[in-house]
């Protein structure tokens, strides 16, 4: 009996681009993949891959993205818990593929959120696909958490940036891990810089990143395969430069497939 291929991708915001390059070049080695789980922007990519099982076509989607779509999907202000409320993000994920549960998604599918009162991780099994992609990108103080059943729901890469442990929950023999967070050091030539002129806002999104980068190094380990995208600092929401993005999980994911192919046989 064939091993079964699972797919775990991590959150990022926009680096998230990459899991495109990663699926394009497993897809074109003909590596099957038999169940998705995914974080934040992973869920997001994961689920349109799902439901699709045409992953040219979500790359022609983010490629012509438009900085006018862009700001038609975050012009969603919001008076309290994040800048934007979400709504219009549930929208253009509907507008490419439709309401769907994810119970109906072509690909056996599952995204992670976490939940604000308990600090758990929430998987999303079946249900609103909308609604579960929602929470599982509810990226704090960008976005709105998303209140359901008692629960605080923000992004899934709080808990578990890279969902391994669901796809081996889900049946995979063999894990690929896609991790966004494999570096967060800062550069050299930019230390000097940075040690004279870094702000708050510095602090803070170093801090989170060095966070997310330990939490990730855990999640890792069950995976069989690990994916590392080298992708260059991006913007949480630069979705505009997706060519250099999807091209480095390409990259990254052909250094591997010796690896993975040796795995699989």
């Amino acid at each position: 009996m064939p091993k079964k291929i699972g797919l775990a991708l991590g959150c990022g915001g926009a680096r998230g681009l990459a899991h495109i390059g990663v699926i394009k070049t497993l897809v074109k080695n003909n590596i099957p993949i038999d169940y998705i789980a995914g974080s934040s922007i992973g869920a997001l990519i994961g689920s349109l891959y799902a439901a699709t099982l045409d992953i040219l076509q979500v790359e022609k989607w983010f490629l012509e993205l438009t900085y006018k779509d862009l700001i038609k999907v975050l012009l969603d202000p919001s008076l309290h818990s994040g800048l934007i409320k979400g709504e219009k993000f549930i929208n253009f994920l509907q507008s490419k593929i439709g309401v769907r549960k994810i119970e109906e998604l072509k690909i056996p599918f599952r995204a992670v959120a976490t939940d604000l009162f308990t600090g758990k991780a929430v998987v999303f099994k079946k249900g609103d696909l909308g609604l579960a992609i929602r929470s599982s990108c509810a990226v704090p103080f960008l976005f709105s958490p998303v209140i359901s059943d008692d629960k605080c729901l923000v992004d899934g890469g709080v808990s578990m940036p890279v969902p391994v442990q669901v796809v081996k929950e889900m049946g995979a023999d063999i894990v690929i891990a896609v991790n966004l967070d494999s570096e967060y050091f800062i550069q050299e030539q930019k230390k000097e810089i940075l040690i004279t002129k870094i702000n708050l806002i510095d602090v803070l999104e170093k801090s989170i990143d060095v966070l997310r980068y330990h939490l990730s190094q855990e999640h890792i380990k069950k995976a069989n395969v690990v994916i590392n995208p080298k992708v260059n600092k991006k913007s949480l929401i630069d979705f505009i430069h997706a060519e250099d993005i999807i091209r480095a999980g390409e990259k990254a994911t052909l250094k591997v497939l010796p690896e993975l192919l040796k795995i699989i046989k």
